[in-house]
């Protein structure tokens, strides 16, 4: 990996050519004041994005079919939260996909130095915390859809938008510009705009408990933030530090797929024995059976969905290694009105229309992603 030469070179030949396993970022973030980072690189941010809008919309089309098939408005309230552990495992039990790709063992060789053995020592408290606030996260989402309408959920979780500047502001130490405030506020538009979505595992009235939801909707807000934030403070403070100290470059692309294999073990685990905690493994067989569209197809979902969250992971934890925690976090949500329309398209939910409000989400969604890339070229064309 060592061998390979940088992504920034006056050859346009060799410009295009290392998508994205050698594209390089520096410690600084593009939305700093005082950054003195190199251009973005392109492909990658475009790649990153592309990954995030497909990996979420397939993930959560599969996940409302999931729920439309096992006949979820036939549930009592003491079924009411059934399979959120399994839910929750779906989103990082996929992660040995990522183990498949070659060149994440020829960048293991170049860290194996013993000057960072305290990097090493920090990373893996760090990987310990973030799997163990990724597994919490992906329970609480989980459980908020089925506690509370999806429209109060989505105005809840929204609040991430709010919270993710805040934390990157404390914990990553950016400064904002205008075009980030603008979509950044544009974004949280996207996400409230998006209230008349419709989803597979809603309750009803009977089953609704609107206060455990609403707390569990804020708190996996709360928690998906801090992992963003978090996660570049990996890429800032220890991975960025670590390779230059080891190899004098930047790193690499494949800094991502570390972050991401070692988080995902340690939620997939945390996630796994709360699955077995809550005896799931019985609901799993009892809904394989009964699956509306046969055993094969429950399989092909459940294995859609962990193929489909990686997908989405890769591109998250890409934007925050290629431009911010911010950007990550703004593309994420304005992905909503994309999935909201293809529930509409897919899926014959009752009420569930191409109305006004998801129109107009998806002008606002546009338009935050605009504002962002605009500031994101701007600050190319300044270097």
């Amino acid at each position: 990996m060592a061998q390979n030469q940088p992504i920034f070179q006056t050859k346009p030949e060799e410009h295009f050519v290392q998508i994205p396993i050698n594209n390089e970022r520096d410690s600084t973030t593009l939305i700093t004041g005082n950054s003195n980072r190199k251009p973005n690189h392109w492909p990658t941010i475009i790649l990153s994005t592309i990954f995030v809008i497909l990996g979420q919309s397939i993930a959560r089309l599969l996940e409302n079919f999931y729920y439309d098939q096992i006949n979820r408005s036939e549930y009592d309230e003491n079924r009411q939260n059934d399979g959120v552990w399994t839910q929750a495992l779906l989103q990082t039990v996929g992660f040995p996909l990522l183990l498949l790709l070659p060149f994440i063992l020829l960048t293991a060789k170049n860290h194996n130095q013993p000057s960072c053995q305290f990097h090493y020592k920090s990373l893996t408290i760090i990987y310990i915390c973030i799997g163990i606030v990724m597994s919490v996260q992906a329970r609480l989402s989980a459980m908020g859809k089925l506690e509370i309408p999806f429209g109060v959920f989505t105005l809840i979780y929204t609040t991430q938008l709010v919270f993710t500047p805040i934390f990157a502001r404390f914990i990553n130490k950016i400064k904002f510009n205008r075009w980030v405030v603008i979509s950044s506020a544009l974004a949280i538009a996207t996400g409230a705009l998006t209230l008349s979505s419709s989803f597979g595992g809603e309750p009803d009235e009977a089953e609704e408990n609107v206060a455990r939801g609403s707390w569990a909707a804020l708190f996996a807000a709360v928690c998906f933030s801090l992992l963003l934030c978090n996660f570049q403070n990996v890429f800032d403070s220890y991975i960025f530090k670590r390779t230059e100290s080891t190899t004098a470059r930047k790193p690499s692309f494949a800094s991502v797929f570390e972050v991401i294999i070692f988080s995902s073990l340690v939620a997939t685990i945390i996630s796994a024995v709360g699955l077995l905690i809550a005896g799931e493994q019985d609901d799993l067989k009892r809904e394989m059976n009964e699956f509306s569209k046969g055993r094969g197809a429950y399989v092909m979902v459940m294995v859609g969905q962990a193929v489909s969250w990686q997908v989405y992971w890769v591109g998250i934890v890409g934007l925050v290694f290629s431009v911010s925690s911010v950007l990550s976090n703004v593309i994420s949500v304005v992905t909503w009105p994309i999935v909201s329309v293809l529930v509409v398209i897919f899926f014959n939910f009752m009420d569930d229309e191409f109305d006004v409000f998801k129109g107009v989400a998806l002008i606002t969604a546009a338009l935050s992603a605009a504002a962002y890339f605009f500031r994101l070229h701007r600050e190319n064309r300044d270097h």
